[in-house]
C-alpha cells in the first residue's frame, strides 16, 4: 500500500506538497481519476482520487472517505530525550528506526558533554515522514528542538516513570527488569555520557537509574534498544 502524507487537509478534499506530488504523477504515474491514500500524521487515513491541474503545482485528492486510527500504548506512552550525536547521520538514522518502531516522541537535549547543538530539523522532519510512510502507520511522533538538559528537567512532567541512563558507576537497574508503566520518559546522553552533576540533578529530580544491558552502547544504539525493551513489555503484558 504506498501512502502520500499532507497537512494541507480541508473539509472534501487535500493537497499534496509539490515533492509528493512530483512522486505521485511522474514517479507513480498516477493520472486523474486514480484513486490513492494519504495520511495526516495524526492518526487519520484520507482516500480519494486526485485531480491534476497542472504536473508543476500540488496534486489536489478530493476525499471520499476518512478513517481515523487510535495511538498505540508505545505510540502515546513513549518519550525518549536524547542528545543529538556528533555525525548527523547517526541520530538521522535513529530517528528513522524509532519512528519505524512506533516511538512516541522524541526531544533532542543539549548536555555538558554534547559535541553537537544543531540539527536541521528540517531534514529530520522529511526523514520522519518519509519513514511514516515506509512503515505503514498514522502517527506522526513529535519531535522537539534542542533544550537544555536543566530546562528540560525543570519542564518534565511525571518523574516516578521516568529514568536516565549513564554509563557511570553506581547502583543500577537494568531498563526492563521491573514492571514499565506507560508515559515512560527515558534520557539518553551524548558519546561523552551525562556529566555527574547532570546525574545528580536528573536522580534529585526522582529519575531512576538504569542501565541498558552490559555492553556500552553508542547513543543511537542505545535510544532503539530502549525502545525496543519498552515495546516488547508492552507486548508480553
Amino acid at each position: 500500500m504506498e501512502l502520500f502524507f499532507s497537512n494541507e487537509i480541508f473539509e472534501t478534499y487535500l493537497y499534496l506538497k509539490i515533492e509528493e506530488s512530483g512522486h505521485c504523477i511522474k514517479v507513480l504515474r498516477k493520472t486523474n481519476g486514480d484513486v490513492i491514500k494519504v495520511i495526516d500524521g495524526k492518526g487519520n487515513l484520507y482516500e480519494g482520487p486526485i485531480e491534476i491541474e497542472n504536473k508543476n503545482k500540488p496534486v489536489k485528492v478530493r476525499i471520499l472517505s476518512k478513517t481515523h486510527f487510535e495511538a498505540s500504548k508505545f505510540q502515546s506512552g513513549f518519550h525518549l530525550a536524547i542528545a543529538p550525536t556528533k555525525n548527523a547521520d547517526r541520530i538521522e538514522w535513529m530517528v528513522e528506526k524509532a519512528i519505524e518502531l512506533g516511538i512516541g516522541s522524541i526531544t533532542f537535549l543539549q548536555c555538558e558533554h554534547s559535541e553537537r547543538t544543531n540539527l536541521r530539523l528540517d531534514r529530520i522532519d522529511k526523514i520522519a515522514i518519509a519513514a511514516l510512510k515506509q512503515s505503514q502507520q498514522y502517527w506522526l511522533p513529535e519531535i522537539m528542538a534542542p533544550i537544555p538538559f536543566k530546562k528540560y528537567l525543570e519542564q518534565s512532567k511525571s518523574e516516578e516513570n521516568s529514568y536516565i541512563a549513564f554509563c557511570l558507576e553506581g547502583e543500577k537497574n537494568e531498563f526492563g527488569s521491573k514492571p514499565i508503566k506507560n508515559n515512560c520518559n527515558i534520557l539518553i546522553g551524548p558519546e561523552g555520557d551525562f556529566s555527574e552533576m547532570e546525574i545528580e540533578l536528573a536522580l534529585a529530580k526522582g529519575f531512576q537509574p538504569v542501565s541498558l544491558g552490559k555492553s556500552r552502547l553508542r547513543t543511537e544504539t542505545a535510544a532503539l534498544y530502549a525502545c525496543g525493551v519498552y515495546k516488547s513489555k508492552l507486548e508480553t503484558k
